[in-house]
């Protein structure tokens, strides 16, 4: 998710205000949505009985949202694939629900564990879509789907065929040349930090950063350490609770049968950029991009390769980004590699250095004399949340290592205000991640803080199973706020409290608000529709990205992609709507090249997605009864 910095350009022939942290802001985007087939723009009424359009767990909670202006209840009657009556109910009238402006009723079915496929009537309302109920793992595939966005998206070697789920998606390699990009207008050499070594260029001769080897950040090929830095940690959290999720030879990944679990493996590739991120001296570049935006689709590799493209100015936030990541690869890797685990463990060390050095220097943002137009700003003026996620990694490493630097790093996690911090996180949010990190990894820190922080994960947990109690639908987004700008990408993270919750705690209340949530993206919500792509039998078909964009509608979306969702508090697209509730600020079928705003898809959505679709699935047997 990404906050906005607004600028304006004219788009057409409205005026709208873009933020600089999305991708496709050209002219051009606004009619690119014209391309799409005529099958694409029209929609499939989803009907007003909204389920999870896959199905649920034997023991989880069965609600259905019914759009229905009858204020008192209805009854429904749920089926199975012969006809035959399974249960029968009344409706609860819920009301006025604040998040899509909808008069909802919910009926709910949980009592009705026979297996097989359903469907839900409900007088006066209509049928939902047939769904499964089964003791089996629902989505089985998605998380290993989910895992192939980042192979889809990696930068620097060609995308292959045999590794892809349409071969029509396979390309030359996407900006080979980031083994060697400027500091743009030399700042690598101007910046007056003295840096780890205080080293600099001799005179004359311009710097160059080698940060080859990564993923698109999103539906452009900017590179962004403070945004790789939530992926990637999402994706190792995954590996330190559950290691044995996706072993060597379970993905799709060029790597498989190298003896590494493939999930490092395509961690592994998609952060060899950041150690590069750091110059010489002084702390790293915040982000890495083109000089103007690229063409949308890109239908030339080569064209999109020979376009200007540059490191950005330094930040504090970036430096520690840098240092967090590498500490926890250097971790997970140092029983399979500990030659690399030993290199990325001194790059880590070197960038908290650094940022230690200068802790609060933000990125500039874009301007004509510090930045280029092409990529995002990732504004973020709080360090302090950086520095406590750092240290966090930093220090689990160093005492795994038996490193004599481990009592500092402990001194910085214990002493920072953020210590012990448990709540909504996101890219410019960390110190969530680092608490977790804590409660995942064994150490020394005092038994009693590590009980306390886990009753606040029980605490933070409770009120987020509340809150969607409270919803006509069952985001984990309270209704009374706007929707941000990557909404879907919330709930994900707010599934993995839920999960971390539930397995400290074993509170089956939080297993199922997870199910219910997952309920959300696959069909349960205002639009109707399924979020992730490949899943439901109303689904999204069209994400803002660049690439796939090309071979769309001929040859579909891979299956797996997160959507961003719907965003009523930053929209600056023409398309995504205004003026609509939260829950419906989302854009139609067909318009994703002008869609940025609602239907970006983006590498830290992903992560997430993965850790919680691999989570229902190793969880399943824990709901397969009442």
């Amino acid at each position: 998710m990404r906050n906005p910095l607004f600028r304006s350009l004219s788009l057409a022939l409205v005026a709208v205000a873009v933020t600089p942290a999305v991708s496709g802001q050209r002219a051009a985007d606004a009619t690119a949505s014209a391309t799409a087939s005529a099958a694409a723009r029209a929609a499939v009424e989803p009907g007003p009985v909204r389920v999870n359009q896959i199905g649920y767990a034997t023991g989880a909670d069965k609600i259905a949202t019914v759009v229905a202006a009858a204020t008192t209840p209805l009854t429904w009657q749920l089926t199975d694939d012969k006809g035959r009556t399974a249960a029968t109910g009344t409706t609860r009238v819920v009301g006025a629900d604040k998040a899509s402006g909808d008069h909802v009723h919910q009926a709910d079915f949980s009592h009705a564990t026979g297996q097989g496929v359903h469907r839900l009537t409900v007088a006066g309302a209509g049928t939902s879509v047939p769904f499964t109920v089964t003791g089996e793992p629902l989505h089985p595939d998605l998380g290993r789907e989910a895992m192939q966005y980042f192979y889809f998206h990696r930068m620097g070697t060609p995308v292959e065929a045999e590794y892809l789920q349409s071969a029509a998606h396979a390309h030359a390699a996407l900006h080979p040349g980031d083994k060697s990009v400027p500091c743009y207008r030399n700042w690598c050499d101007k910046d007056s930090g003295s840096g780890a070594d205080g080293k600099g260029s001799k005179a004359g001769e311009e710097q160059r950063l080698n940060v080859a080897g990564s993923w698109a950040d999103a539906g452009d090929f900017g590179i962004y350490p403070v945004n790789h830095a939530i992926a990637a940690w999402a994706l190792l959290n995954l590996y330190e609770r559950r290691p044995r999720a996706y072993p060597d030879g379970s993905l799709s990944v060029p790597e498989r049968a190298n003896g590494l679990p493939d999930l490092l493996d395509e961690v592994a590739y998609g952060s060899r950029f950041m150690s590069g991120m750091l110059p010489k001296s002084g702390l790293a570049s915040h982000k890495v991009h083109n000089h103007e935006w690229s063409p949308f689709p890109v239908k030339d590799i080569a064209a999109e390769n020979a376009l200007p493209r540059s490191a950005m100015p330094p930040s504090t936030n970036a430096t520690y980004a840098v240092a967090r990541t590498n500490a926890q690869l250097s971790r997970v890797l140092r029983k399979f590699d500990a030659e690399k685990a030993s290199a990325l463990w001194a790059s880590a060390q070197d960038a908290w250095k650094r940022a230690e050095a200068r802790p609060d220097v933000d990125h500039p943002g874009t301007g004509e004399d510090t930045d280029a137009e092409g990529g995002g700003d990732y504004p973020d003026t709080q360090n302090s949340d950086d520095r406590y996620a750092a240290a966090a990694e930093l220090y689990l490493t160093a005492e795994q290592r038996a490193d004599g630097s481990a009592e500092g790093y402990r001194t910085a996690v214990t002493g920072s205000a953020h210590y012990g911090e448990i709540d909504a996180f996101d890219w410019g949010r960390v110190a969530p991640a680092g608490t977790l990190s804590l409660l995942t990894v064994p150490n020394g820190l005092p038994p009693t803080d590590l009980s306390r922080m886990r009753e606040n994960l029980r605490a933070v947990a409770d009120s987020l199973v509340a809150t969607q109690r409270g919803e006509g639908y069952p985001a984990l987004i309270s209704g009374a706020t706007a929707y941000p700008w990557g909404s879907n990408s919330a709930v994900v993270n707010r599934m993995m409290l839920l999960g971390t919750a539930y397995d400290l705690t074993r509170d089956r209340g939080h297993l199922k608000a997870m199910h219910r949530a997952m309920d959300y993206l696959l069909g349960t919500n205002a639009m109707g529709i399924s979020y992730v792509t490949g899943y439901g039998a109303h689904r999204e078909t069209d994400l803002h990205d660049r690439l796939a964009w090309l071979q769309y509608p001929a040859t579909p979306y891979p299956s797996g992609w997160l959507s961003g969702g719907p965003n009523s508090a930053d929209i600056s697209d023409p398309v995504t709507p205004t003026g609509r509730p939260a829950a419906k600020s989302y854009a139609g079928p067909g318009t994703a090249p002008s869609a940025w705003s609602s239907k970006e898809n983006t590498i830290n959505w992903n992560a997430p997605l993965v850790w919680v679709a691999t989570y229902l699935k190793s969880t399943a047997p824990d709901l397969t009864s009442r």
